[in-house]
């Protein structure tokens, strides 16, 4: 058998601003937006992808859980020059409350998307 993670759910409080950080400022590749009912402010259904594809993010906050918006997202990513990566993506405005730093396991840095959520970012091979 060979399982392998698909998605993860990314909490926010407005999808077009979470879809536009995402896509415009990340380099993320839109794979879907679809409607999850009728009207204006009806919730939607948004998956964006990382160059490599590996897992989708879906942009999507149930009512229930919109208390978890603005916090550690326990998504980690990884890159292959930290340094370089921090750099372009504070040229894009991305906020870095903890800037690249080697530790003992290796680089590791934390940047935030506009709803305030966290999210580690590693250095592959460290």
């Amino acid at each position: 058998m060979s399982l392998g993670v698909r998605s993860v759910g990314i909490y926010m409080g407005d999808q077009d601003r979470a879809k536009e950080f995402w896509t415009q400022v990340m380099g993320f590749d839109l794979l879907q937006d679809t409607p999850m009912g009728s009207g204006p402010d009806a919730p939607r259904w948004i998956e964006v992808a990382p160059p490599d594809r590996r897992v989708i993010l879906v942009l999507y906050t149930p009512e229930d859980q919109r208390d978890r918006i603005g916090t550690f997202s326990n998504v980690l990513f990884e890159c292959d020059d930290i340094q370089w990566a921090y750099q372009e993506l504070v040229a894009r405005g991305v906020e870095f409350p903890d800037p690249p730093r080697q530790e003992f396991w290796g680089w590791w840095a934390m940047f935030r998307d506009p709803d305030g959520n966290t999210y580690g970012l590693g250095q592959r091979g460290e």
